[in-house]
C-alpha cells in the first residue's frame, strides 16, 4: 500500500519518538487523511531522506510518531538548477513552480520585467505549493524561493554566483540563437531566465549581451511563457 508522504519543517532525529507541532499539519493528518493510532507514514525534512513512521497518537496540537525505517529519498536532484522566471498574468507562475519542483530545480526566482503584468505573489501559498510538488514527486529537498526582484538585481546576483566560473548562464528569448543542450556542462550550475508574455523587452535584451549572457530560442514557434519555461527546464534535466 502506497503510504502519504508529508514534510516537516524541523529536524527528524535518526530515531525513535518525535512530535510534530505545525497545527496545518496535524490537521492534515487527522482530519484531511483521517490518519488514526498505529497508521504508517512517510516523513521527510529536505535532508534527501525519507522516514517510515507510525502514529503514536494525536494530541490537540501535535502528533506523536515513532520512526519505523529511514531510507534515500526516490528522488534527489544532482545539479544546482536556479529558474529566473519573469511573473506571468494570473496564477501561472505558481503553475512554473509546481512544475519546476518536480523537475528538481532548485532555487526559483520571480522576476518583475518590464512586460510583467502581474508584480506580486502570494509567497505563502507559493511556498506551499512547491513544499505539495516535493511531497508527491518523492524529492528529498525543497527548492528555495527568492524574494521578487528586478531583472537588474538578479543578473548581478547570478554574475557573482557564477565569478568563479562555476555556473552556466543563459536567457531564453524569441529571437536568440537555436538552444543547443549540448553547450551545457552538467558539472557546473545552470541559472536560466525566462521572460514574461511578449518576451523580454529590447531593452532587457541589451542587458543580457552587455552582460555577456547568452541568448537562446527554443525555436521558431511562439510558446507562452509557462510553456517555455518547462521546455528549457526539460532539455536541461532530462540530457
Amino acid at each position: 500500500m502506497k503510504l502519504h508522504r508529508f514534510y516537516v519543517a524541523g529536524k527528524i532525529p535518526s530515531q525513535g519518538v518525535f512530535d510534530v507541532a505545525d497545527t496545518n499539519l496535524v490537521n492534515q493528518l487527522k482530519n484531511v487523511f483521517r490518519l488514526r493510532t498505529g497508521d504508517s507514514v512517510i516523513m521527510f525534512d529536505g535532508d534527501g531522506r525519507d522516514n517510515e513512521c507510525l502514529v503514536q497518537g494525536f494530541l490537540k496540537d501535535k502528533v506523536s510518531l515513532e520512526i519505523q525505517a529511514s531510507y534515500p529519498s526516490r528522488y534527489i536532484p544532482t545539479r544546482d538548477i536556479w529558474l529566473c522566471a519573469a511573473i506571468p498574468k494570473k496564477d501561472t507562475f505558481e503553475w512554473i513552480a509546481e512544475k519546476a519542483t518536480e523537475l528538481g530545480v532548485s532555487h526559483i526566482v520571480p522576476i518583475v520585467s518590464d512586460r510583467s503584468e502581474k508584480k506580486s505573489l502570494n509567497m505563502e501559498r507559493l511556498e506551499k505549493i512547491v513544499i505539495e510538488a516535493s511531497e508527491q514527486s518523492g524529492r528529498g529537498d525543497i527548492p528555495a524561493i527568492s524574494p521578487i526582484t528586478s531583472l537588474d538585481e538578479s543578473i548581478k546576483h547570478i554574475k557573482q554566483m557564477s565569478a568563479s566560473g562555476n555556473t552556466e548562464v543563459l536567457a531564453f528569448h524569441t529571437e536568440g540563437e537555436l538552444f543547443q543542450d549540448d553547450i551545457f556542462d552538467k558539472a557546473k550550475s545552470t541559472a536560466l531566465f525566462i521572460g514574461p508574455e511578449g518576451g523580454w523587452s529590447e531593452s532587457e535584451v541589451e542587458l543580457f549581451h552587455k552582460e555577456n549572457i547568452p541568448v537562446k530560442s527554443l525555436g521558431r514557434q511562439i510558446l507562452r511563457a509557462e510553456t517555455a519555461a518547462i521546455a528549457v527546464l526539460a532539455n536541461i534535466v532530462f540530457t
